[in-house]
């Protein structure tokens, strides 16, 4: 009898609709609008246009993949070391009320940092970014938005109002391993 009736529960439960996301607590329209309007602009200064284009091609594709996972996208990873990954968890709540960013996934190794660091990821123990990856990775990331201008205007920008915040707050040295950079995107409240 027991088995009859899971027999018949069956079906319901392998058709039910999916699960959809419930809506947390809204961020106030205030905010959204600040946000919107300050896009790319980090510890009180204007980051570099690229960072308008890294933020909104990272909006177009969290909200087209619905999957409230920023750290599989690498416009997503580059926009947080331009604007700060606080500040786009705000702007992707803003527009997906459902995101709740402490419950993304971790930073994909496979489709977003390997590319970063290149074949010794794959190598035992991995391999941190060092700053030529890092510079090679956001100028890669905003020439695949489409962009044709917008860079940083050199690479000890990037070095001095960029990297410098990631390796500080990592406190890796020179360089950055995954663990540390993947704890940066979700704790660091940059």
């Amino acid at each position: 009898m027991r088995f009859a009736t899971l027999l018949a529960l069956l079906p319901a439960v392998a058709f039910a609709a999916p699960a959809a996301h419930e809506e947390r607590a809204k961020i106030d329209d205030g905010t959204c609008i600040s946000n919107g309007k300050y896009v790319g602009w980090w510890h009180n200064q204007f980051s570099y246009s690229g960072c308008q284009s890294l933020a909104r091609d990272c909006e177009t594709a969290f909200l087209a993949a619905g999957t409230h996972d920023p750290w599989s996208v690498k416009s997503c990873v580059a926009a947080a070391t331009c604007w700060g990954p606080s500040e786009l968890n705000v702007r992707l709540q803003c527009r997906d009320p459902t995101f709740e960013p402490s419950q993304a996934p971790t930073l994909n190794y496979a489709n977003v940092y390997a590319p970063i660091v290149g074949d010794c990821a794959w190598q035992e123990g991995g391999c941190p970014i060092t700053f030529q990856n890092f510079v090679d990775f956001v100028y890669g990331a905003i020439s695949a938005t489409g962009a044709t201008s917008g860079y940083p205007d050199s690479v000890d920008v990037l070095r001095e109002q960029y990297w410098s915040y990631i390796a500080n707050w990592t406190a890796t040295g020179d360089t950055i391993p995954y663990t540390n950079f993947n704890d940066w995107l979700f704790y660091s409240n940059a």
